[in-house]
């Protein structure tokens, strides 16, 4: 990519993060039975193509030909690792919230948890993105007349340039308060050294026992090694044709020593398959997550 492609990019609000917000829309068209979560505010984010078809998608035969399609584009593994990984970290908020005063979502995109998640009625959250992706955000928040019990803190920060910790902490971010930390869906886009600089600013502004969830991609398939996941191959150039490329991995193995190094005890380290496995299973749908993604979880040490 050129620079002045790379430029226009930065420009622009994420892409990803409006099919993201496509993903939780065609959950949330699912009849109450069968979905594993609602976000009444994800269509507002999507194109106006979209929002049509979302409109459609309350109707099952709708639903199910948008999602075959949606499958046979982007691969298997895309829509459904991302309907489990999102179930996933919200059950992880859930058990996580009575202990915790403040949640910080690092790249929140569109994450709507704070409208939409009731065990944060009560909660400080801080949301820290990329100052494009999060104007647009918050301009189609004020038009939905969205409301949450505590309104979001919003912190513009660039993961690559800015500094994290200083930038939360001017928002009012309360280092003596017990915190949650959520980075969900953002690790690959970045450089390692963002990555490094990233996990040390948490570790700076987290006590001794606050807790990490964040998503990663395993490590060989940045590489171009898709042998064990082929599903790999049309999820990246999907990723690359957009302009957001995945560029950083963690190898699975590798992570609870790499974690231990920048001051974190790894927890729990799953991979989207596995939480489709406890998710998807038990109401018979035959959705099929990825096990090259994972949602991991670590405690500040």
């Amino acid at each position: 990519m050129t620079a002045d492609a790379q430029n226009q990019v930065a420009r622009r609000p994420s892409r990803t993060a409006q099919l993201m917000a496509v993903q939780r829309g065609l959950e949330s068209a699912r009849p109450a039975q069968t979905r594993l979560f609602q976000d009444p505010l994800a269509g507002r984010f999507v194109s106006p193509a979209w929002r049509v078809a979302l409109w459609g998608a309350r109707f099952a035969v709708v639903r199910r030909v948008i999602e075959a399609i949606y499958d046979l584009v982007g691969g298997p593994g895309p829509r459904a690792s991302a309907i489990a990984r999102t179930k996933l970290i919200d059950d992880l908020i859930g058990e996580a919230s009575p202990s915790i005063e403040q949640l910080v979502i690092l790249g929140a995109g569109y994450d709507t948890r704070a409208h939409r998640l009731d065990c944060l009625s009560d909660r400080v959250v801080y949301e820290i993105d990329h100052p494009n992706t999060q104007t647009l955000k918050r301009t189609v928040l004020a038009s939905a007349k969205a409301s949450a019990a505590t309104a979001p803190r919003y912190v513009a920060v660039d993961f690559e340039h800015d500094e994290l910790t200083a930038a939360l902490i001017a928002s009012g971010y309360q280092r003596t308060q017990r915190s949650m930390f959520l980075w969900e869906g953002v690790t690959q886009y970045l450089s390692s050294e963002a990555v490094d600089r990233t996990l040390s600013a948490i570790h700076r502004a987290a006590r001794h026992g606050d807790t990490l969830v964040f998503t990663y991609v395993d490590e060989c398939v940045v590489r171009g090694e898709h042998d064990r996941f082929p599903e790999a191959a049309r999820w990246l150039h999907g990723t690359a044709k957009r302009g957001e490329p995945w560029i950083f991995g963690f190898p699975p193995a590798d992570l609870h020593d790499y974690l231990r190094t920048h001051g974190f005890c790894l927890v729990s380290d799953l991979s989207t398959r596995q939480a489709g496995e406890r998710y998807f299973t038990p109401l018979g749908r035959p959705d099929r997550a990825s096990d090259l993604y994972h949602v991991a979880t670590a405690t500040v040490t």
